[in-house]
């Protein structure tokens, strides 16, 4: 298979396999930094991840969240579901235990709201309403 085939069929690979490729990209341009295959191998796969991941936002109203992923560490808000600007974010600061159970913390721009919440939903609602009280003034 070329590399415009293998190009071509990347809106139809698994996520996993997806991530494959990407990981396979990189590796040869730590080798040769110039392989013009794996530089547009990688390109496409970005695209293609960024486009699956816009796709997947969830709208909490006012603001389109991504949806969690364990090998992120954030979670990021944003105005429209295809912006690539995050305005919120939310992240995990602590792992869940029987007695620790609020791990999340949320953010809008560059300021800590107060709280820690068990869940991303929760804390995506908190991130919105937040949001919409900054709208406001």
């Amino acid at each position: 298979m070329n590399i415009d085939e293998i190009i071509a069929s990347l809106p139809d690979m698994a996520l996993k396999t997806l991530r494959d490729r990407k990981a396979n990209a990189e590796r040869v341009l730590k080798k040769n930094a110039q392989h013009k295959d794996a530089l547009r191998l990688l390109s496409a796969t970005d695209a293609e991840l960024l486009s699956r991941k816009m796709a997947q936002r969830i709208y909490e109203a006012p603001l389109w969240w991504e949806p969690r992923d364990p090998y992120v560490p954030e979670t990021f808000g944003y105005e429209q579901q295809a912006s690539d600007k995050p305005v919120a974010s939310i992240f995990k600061s602590a792992t869940h235990t029987g007695s620790r159970k609020d791990v999340y913390s949320v953010r809008i721009g560059d300021v800590a709201l107060a709280g820690k919440f068990e869940n991303v939903k929760t804390a995506r609602g908190v991130g919105s309403k937040a949001w919409s009280e900054v709208q406001k003034g």
